[in-house]
């Protein structure tokens, strides 16, 4: 294998289903190599099976079909005609599709009102329009930004101080669109009541250090009359109406927190005209997935009877269709050794989501409301699957200090073998039973031999609160011992060369790389992307510094700096002597670059380790999922060549 080989990969981005349960449309996205660009199309497929259709075409982005309640209609976003995505409407059957909109910062996902009339949807507002000949925008680009709340910026988006998402409404008939909620806030995350005479969404607090506190919102829906409904919940979003519109349904935190970390993501209900607001799974260890920002998450799923809500769980390694009863009584709908990725419903008919395994990482299934016959739409990997014969890991529980972990391993057939640690981000991210096109490196190493483990340490989820929780305040110094009692493990069992060992990490699991690093001399090489290296720097100049440590290592700014300086492995830099790779984008927001250039220069200036630095123009945190291909690939071939030539054989 070849890290070239991820960009023939295609992925299932988004799903709708038809009104009657009968069609599924879904968003299809693929790599023009030549271009080094990204392709979405939609498409239309019956939910019995058979060849799918291409409804959009062009060489364009177009994205996130929704149904109209008629099933004669598809709304969706494209940039075929702007710079910005716009929405448009096309028939269900075919044909030329209408644009909608025209607004300067573009639009997001729509919803159909229930008569099927308008499209309400969020779209950002900028405080000052941009000018609109080339040479005014330039300028207006090049100007001073005046910030006065702690919460400026944003992985992936940048800057988003100068506008705010509020929600308008098109009407298809006349094609006038309305902006129906304003302020100085954030509203997304919008949903019809059955009656479509009023809407329900999320919006931000406003408070000068608030970082995405959102509480839900009722309004006529003319924006009119609106009015808060949650008050106990942690950031609200996502609400569902029930079919009596006697209740919404919403995604939320168990803590309302201003800090940030917690992965345990719940379905709430709230009595729509407000009160009797509590989790719905209390008793459920397990939490909800969400999407990553700015994507809002399909609310949760209510059945036609109002007594039940569907949702997508993490659970051990795997991500689950969960069913859930108001009462807290749960069944798995949609299990097996998979993640699901997106899920879409027909209540009472059909589901639809997108899953990955240890083979593919996206397909497109459906199945019957109560999880049975179940099937597959999609081929979209099938050929490229059975060419590369990527290797599968397999899952394996670990005996630590700290009681049993699981992990994921690939072994060789015959060993010992050279082994990689992948140690995962979050720290709440978790590793499992899906092929990773982010981490794609391990599948090109164990194609040449290597041995890769993938540990589940503690703090990671999917295990329940007490996992996820319990590596809140001991950073490095809980969770090391658990990766080199698996790797003993490896070692013990002839899986892995002693002699021959690297390690491999990107955002939390860059901060474990150097961490290990600084603490351990086993690793012949170690390769770190995005880290945080420097608690207190990341607590003023990540996009989340100043709400993430409070929560992950119980230390606020300023009486906290004695643990931040303990919890920074640029504590222990001059220790190090393992030869290190240093990877980042110089776009990241999250764990901005100067993390990895005071890491680089450290280590330069300690002189006892041999060290490079590769940085990518244009990258935020996550490009090594969805940046530039080319740099993607880039980024695989540095880390297999650098671990490779630093572990000789």
């Amino acid at each position: 294998m070849d890290a070239t080989d991820l960009l023939r990969f295609r992925t299932v981005a988004d799903a709708a289903c038809s009104p009657d349960g009968s069609q599924v449309a879904y968003t299809m996205s693929e790599i023009d190599a030549a271009a080094d660009e990204y392709r979405t199309s939609v498409w239309v497929v019956a939910a019995s099976g058979g060849e799918p259709r291409r409804l959009t075409a062009g060489a364009k982005k177009d994205s996130a079909p929704r149904w109209s309640p008629d099933g004669e209609w598809i709304a969706f976003l494209s940039d075929r005609e702007r710079e910005r995505p716009q929405l448009h409407v096309v028939a269900s059957g075919g044909g030329e599709a209408r644009r909608l909109t025209d607004l300067p910062l573009g639009a997001m996902p729509a919803s159909w009102s229930p008569d099927g009339t308008r499209l309400l949807f969020g779209a950002r507002v900028p405080d000052v329009a941009p000018p609109a000949d080339a040479d005014g925008r330039k300028r207006w680009e090049a100007r001073p930004r005046h910030v006065t709340r702690a919460s400026y910026k944003a992985d992936g988006q940048g800057y988003t101080f100068d506008a705010r998402t509020h929600l308008f409404v098109a009407d298809l008939a006349s094609g006038t669109v309305t902006q129906v909620t304003d302020g100085d806030c954030e509203d997304r995350a919008e949903a019809w009541s059955p009656d479509g005479a009023r809407i329900a969404w999320a919006r931000t607090r406003s408070g000068l250090t608030d970082y995405g506190q959102t509480d839900l919102y009722v309004a006529n829906a003319d924006g009119s009359e609106a009015r808060r409904l949650t008050t106990k919940a942690g950031r609200a979003t996502s609400p569902v109406w029930s079919p009596d519109g006697k209740r919404i349904a919403f995604y939320a935190y168990d803590e309302r927190t201003p800090w940030i970390g917690d992965p345990m993501v719940r379905p709430w209900v709230v009595s729509a005209a407000g009160g009797d607001e509590r989790p719905v799974t209390k008793r459920y260890d397990q939490g909800v997935t969400l999407l990553p920002p700015p994507a809002t998450t399909p609310g949760p799923a209510w059945s036609p009877d109002g007594r039940t809500l569907t949702a997508v769980f993490a659970v051990r390694g795997d991500a689950h269709v969960v069913r859930a009863t108001l009462k807290g009584a749960t069944e798995t709908v949609a299990g097996g050794e998979r993640q699901v990725t997106y899920l879409a419903a027909a209540p009472g008919r059909l589901l639809a989501y997108a899953a990955g395994d240890p083979r593919d990482p996206s397909e497109l299934f459906v199945a019957d409301w109560d999880g049975r016959n179940e099937r597959r739409l999609t081929e979209l990997n099938d050929e490229l699957v059975a060419e590369i014969r990527a290797p599968i890991p397999t899952s394996r529980t670990f005996e630590t200090p700290n009681g049993k972990i699981e992990g994921w391993v690939i072994a060789q057939p015959k060993g010992p073998a050279p082994l990689l640690v992948d140690i995962h981000g979050g720290p709440a991210s978790f590793a499992g039973d899906v092929f990773s096109l982010g981490y794609f490196f391990k599948y090109v190493l164990a194609s040449r031999g290597w041995a890769v483990l993938s540990l589940n340490p503690t703090g990671s989820g999917s295990y329940g609160r007490a996992h996820a929780h319990g590596i809140r305040g001991r950073w490095g110094e809980h969770d090391l011992p658990e990766q080199l009692a698996a790797v003993d493990a490896l070692v013990r069992d002839g899986i892995a060369d002693p002699e021959r060992l690297a390690v491999a990490g990107y955002s939390y699991g860059g901060f474990m790389t150097t961490w290990t690093i600084g603490h351990s001399d086993r690793f012949k090489a170690a390769v770190v992307g995005a880290p945080v290296v420097d608690q207190e720097s990341f607590h003023g100049t990540s996009d989340i510094g100043m709400w993430f440590a409070p929560w992950e290592l119980k230390a606020e700014y300023p009486r906290g700096r004695a643990k931040l300086r303990k919890y920074s492995p640029l504590s222990y830099v001059e220790r190090i002597t393992t030869p290190t790779l240093v990877v980042h984008g110089e776009a990241d927001d999250r764990c901005p670059i100067g993390q990895g250039e005071q890491l680089f220069a450290a280590l330069l200036a300690c002189g006892k380790a041999k060290t490079e630095f590769v940085r990518y123009p244009g990258g935020s945190h996550l490009f090594i999922a969805t940046g530039r291909p080319s740099h993607r690939v880039d980024f695989n071939r540095r880390i297999v060549d650098w671990v490779t030539r630093h572990t000789p054989g």
